[in-house]
């Protein structure tokens, strides 16, 4: 026996290593329980790791780059922090530019293990595609159906699932989808959930499909329709301010240049005096800026020149809190660092400022449905602004409630368009999309 002891404490612990060496290629390879927590919302510039951030590719915003180039820039590089942080501080990014770039990050982020931050893009397109007043009901279900397959990808089931239930439920009862287009979805959406193992909705949504695709009339009602938005004046050439300007464009692009032509290998072989002059020309066009914003606004004739005067302040701010936030990658003005929540609150003021003139002039309209339809677009608009962080103070509780009344307006008037509701799970309010029928009866309108 006690030769054999020792061959048994040898057999033993190869069996102990055989078991950890198991349990290591199970966490690394094989299912997972995902651990990312969408319950409460976090904002985009949140999640920005500006110490990531590629300043050779970002700076080129400052150097009169557009928004979708410095993204593109951003993508092909493989800069996904910056094309992040474009899309979390630009003021003047359209939703539908949003979507895309957050459909594309969700793939990039994927790909490269950052499961959480891939998690988010996909629930920030599933958010756009829900409450922004701006895509068409095409648009909102193929982002839903391409969230939906990212989430699933990651684990995210629950999450992958109510996407993929908002996208039918749009797709049924849309009013602006033509058949032939209907069809289709209905046949993807099947698929999908085929996917998923929901075979009872699979089922049904071929069967629709099939039902559709046999229809001979074409009942979309509403296609033409677009969101309201006023033509807004841009405000007046002002001589300094566009010296300032240019200063800050020449400043920028010295920068951009010197960090592409010459990529320091680390912090100390910065090009210092570029970056300060850079800080310097920003400087001095905010002090421009100021001056001239309170101007233009007080000699303005009309809310169609407020709204341009406006407009403009809002895409400095934003552009303003980002270099304050260090968004470029690097510190550029070390002044707006340390007073980072004023501009923040300055951003928030501006935004109030911008939707209590619009809200005016979208409820102003003489016929009472466009009116009601018009001021639904803009409090959306306040929403996607609030829960993106560039408006961190508005009331989401009293929007909600806002909304409710101008949906009953909708509905008292028989407008044909889809409601957005939403209901409570946990402590987060969920947006989505609904006919009449199922306004008001919260996650019970999700498909089962």
């Amino acid at each position: 026996m006690k030769k054999a002891l020792p061959f048994i404490l040898l057999g033993a612990a190869a069996l102990l290593f055989c078991f950890g060496v198991g349990a290591l290629a199970l966490n690394f390879w094989g299912p997972r329980t995902t651990a990312v927590d969408t319950s409460k919302w976090v904002t985009p510039d949140s999640l920005v790791e500006t110490k990531k951030i590629k300043p050779q590719i970002a700076l080129g915003v400052l150097a009169q780059t557009t928004n979708t180039n410095s993204v593109d820039d951003a993508l092909a590089a493989g800069d996904f922090e910056g094309a992040l942080a474009q899309v979390a501080y630009g003021a003047d990014f359209s939703d539908a530019e949003r979507v895309g770039t957050l459909l594309l990050l969700g793939n990039r982020y994927a790909a490269a293990k950052q499961t959480p931050k891939a998690v988010w893009m996909y629930q920030y397109a599933v958010f756009l595609a829900t409450a922004s007043p701006l895509p068409s009901d095409l648009s909102r279900v193929q982002t839903l159906l391409e969230a939906a397959q990212g989430l699933r990808t990651l684990g995210m089931e629950p999450n992958a699932r109510a996407a993929l239930d908002q996208a039918y439920l749009i797709t049924e009862y849309s009013f602006s989808l033509p058949r032939d287009t209907r069809a289709d979805l209905y046949d993807q959406i099947s698929r999908i959930y085929r996917a998923f193992n929901v075979t009872k909705l699979a089922d049904e949504a071929r069967s629709k499909a099939a039902e559709t695709a046999m229809l001979t009339n074409e009942d979309a009602v509403n296609v033409s329709r677009r969101p309201f938005r006023i033509t807004v004046t841009s405000p007046g050439e002002n001589p300094d301010l566009k010296d300032k300007v240019d200063a800050r464009v020449r400043a920028a692009r010295e920068l951009y240049d010197a960090l592409n032509l010459n990529p320091p290998k680390d912090e100390s072989e910065m090009p210092d005096e570029l970056i300060r002059a850079l800080g310097d020309a920003l400087y001095n066009e905010d002090g421009v800026r100021g001056d001239f914003y309170t101007s233009a606004y007080d000699s303005a004739a009309d809310a169609s020149t407020q709204l341009g005067v406006l407009r403009d302040k809002l895409r400095w701010l934003a552009l303003k809190y980002r270099v304050a936030r260090l968004g470029f990658g690097i510190s550029i003005v070390p002044e707006w660092e340390q007073s980072a929540d004023q501009i923040r609150q300055d951003l928030n003021d501006a935004y109030a400022d911008y939707f209590a003139i619009t809200e005016q002039q979208a409820s102003g309209l003489e016929k009472a449905d466009e009116a009601s339809r018009s001021t639904e677009d803009v409090l959306r608009s306040e929403l996607v602004a609030g829960r993106w962080g560039l408006y961190p103070q508005l009331d989401e509780k009293d929007l909600r409630a806002r909304l409710d009344d101008v949906a009953q307006q909708l509905r008292d008037d028989q407008v044909p368009t889809l409601r957005l509701d939403s209901f409570l799970r946990g402590n987060e309010n969920v947006y989505l999309l609904v006919p009449d029928e199922l306004y008001g009866i919260g996650e019970r309108a999700l498909p089962r």
